[in-house]
Parts: C-alpha cells; structure tokens; sequence
C-alpha cells in the first residue's frame, strides 16, 4: 500500500530522534562512569526510559499509518497506556533511586575525577543540541497536528530540552567548581532535580494510563454531545436500542444500535447511519464511532 509522504516523515523524524537518543545514551553512561557523577548516569537513565517508550510509539504509528489495526479490537490505544504504565513504574523507581543516593551524595561526597567531569559537561552540551535539533525536527514533521503520537512526542521532547538545559548548568557548575561546597550542590541538586522529573513523568504516566486501562467514561460534555447528535436524527430512525461509550487510549469509541422498520431500503439507512457518524465524529474530533443498525418491526409509537 502507498504510505503518506507527510506520514512517512513523521516516522522518519521519530526513528531518528529516536537513534540519536540512543547514542547519547550511551555516552551519557560512560561519561557517568568516568566522573562518577549520579546527575549524568540519571540523565541517560531518565532517557534509556523514555527511549523505550518512543520506540513503541514508533511501532504504533507505523502500524496506524499502514492501517495494520485492524488486529485491536479496541485500538492501539490500548498498547500505548500498557507502555507508560510499565515505563512509568520503572521511572518511578528509577526516580526514587536517584532521590535516595542524591541524599547519601549530600552526606557522603563522592571523588571525582577533573578530566571526567569536563567530559559529563560536553556530553550535556550535546545532549542540549540533540534535544534541540530533536524538537525541531519533530515540530516540522508533525506541524499539521494530524497525529495525536507525534503531537505527544514535540511536547515531550520540548520538556525534554528544557531539563537537559538545567542539567547542563549544574554539570557546568561542578565541573569549574570541583571538589568544592559548590560543586557538590550542583552535583547534588542536579540529580535531585533529574530524580524530581522522573517521578514527576512517572505519575503523569500512571495518570494517563490507569483510567484509560480501568474502561474509564466519556466526560458528562461529551456524552452530551452524543445525545445532541442523535436528537438531531431523531426522526430519521425508528429506535434507539443503544448507546456505548468509553476511552481506548486517548481515543474516544462510540458504539450507537439504532433499530430501522424492515421495509426502509439499505440505502435510505446506511445514509442515516453515515451522517450520525460524521456529525459525531465532528463533534468529538479524534473519536472512533460506530452505528450500527438492526431491524426493528415495533415503532416507538
């Protein structure tokens, strides 16, 4: 099938993104290593996290693009809240662990080596570019707000540079002054705000996903909308059998079973059952809706 030019840069701008994370990673760890500084090793660990989890949004829109699906019976959406629940655990414990020896560091200063700590320094100065180049790679790429998961992913990745920029102040700061009250503030403050932002993203994730994963309803105004849709064709069928709705994701579904008198034409239904589809879809944007119709041989009056 022909994929989208603007969907396939969209995938292009997340796999990149996404492998250029991963090199950094892998620095930010060595450089941890060779400073022996928790601020660094808590960045690329934040970051090893987050890169999971754009690696399974990267799936999924990929499977999204090529109407792959099918395979959900309740959508993607589904996958995506099981991917920040599990993530969003492992950042909290991760987020807990850092908390607990930033604290220790405060009381027990660690030995640092000068040449090290001026590499965590570089490596923060590339992490802040790569971020940068990351958001605006993405920001042009899904600009047209045609994709929830890209839409996601600019606003995470601008959250993204925003902390690697304060990151990279604090490593800048141990570094000139090292061995030093001041530098071991940094140190200590540095990976105190990273273990913050961890446990911060851990329980926007599990706010995210549990509600989604529990069934949860369509908000009062919404449902109201459904109600609004359906009285607008109120004369338009016979009997209003049902009326389902709840959250897959961040994906409203709609399930309406409407009864047509048996003598009405296919065509004359699959008309009415088209515009309540469009005109709820208009309605809730994003919305997956289906209505469907079954034959019904008593009237409402």
């Amino acid at each position: 099938m022909t994929i989208d030019p603007a969907a396939l840069k969209r995938e292009r701008s997340m796999l990149y993104a996404g492998l250029s994370d991963l090199a950094l990673i892998v620095v930010a760890f060595a450089a941890g290593a060779w400073a022996n500084s928790l601020m660094i090793a808590a960045e690329a660990l934040r970051g090893s996290l987050l890169f999971c989890l754009e690696m399974v949004l990267l799936l999924l829109l990929r499977r999204i693009h090529r109407q792959r699906i099918h395979a959900f019976d309740y959508g993607a959406g589904k996958l995506e809240q099981f991917a920040n629940l599990g993530i969003g655990t492992a950042m909290g414990f991760g987020g807990l662990w850092v908390g607990a020896t930033a604290a220790y560091r405060w009381w027990h200063p660690p030995a640092q080596g000068g040449l090290g700590l001026d590499f965590a320094a570089l490596v923060g100065v590339i992490n802040v570019l790569q971020n940068g180049w990351a958001f605006w790679t993405l920001s042009r790429a899904g600009r047209d707000g045609a994709s929830v998961i890209m839409t996601g992913q600019i606003r995470t990745r601008f959250a993204k540079l925003v902390s690697s920029g304060l990151v990279l102040t604090a490593l800048c700061v141990n570094a000139v002054f090292r061995g030093q009250p001041i530098g071991l503030a940094a140190e200590v403050l540095g990976s105190a705000f990273v273990a913050l932002v961890m446990l911060e993203l851990a329980v926007s994730m599990w706010r995210s996903a549990m509600p989604s994963l529990l069934d949860r309803t369509l908000e009062e105004a919404q449902q109201l909308l459904i109600n609004r849709a359906l009285a607008d064709y109120f004369d338009e069928y016979e009997d209003l059998v049902a009326v389902r709705s709840r959250m897959s994701g961040n994906t409203p579904l709609v399930e309406i079973v409407l009864g047509f008198a048996v003598h009405r034409q296919i065509g004359d239904i699959q008309h009415i059952v088209d515009k309540i589809k469009v005109t709820i879809g208009e309605l809730i944007p994003g919305s997956a809706v289906t209505v469907v119709p079954i034959a019904w041989r008593v009237s409402r009056g």
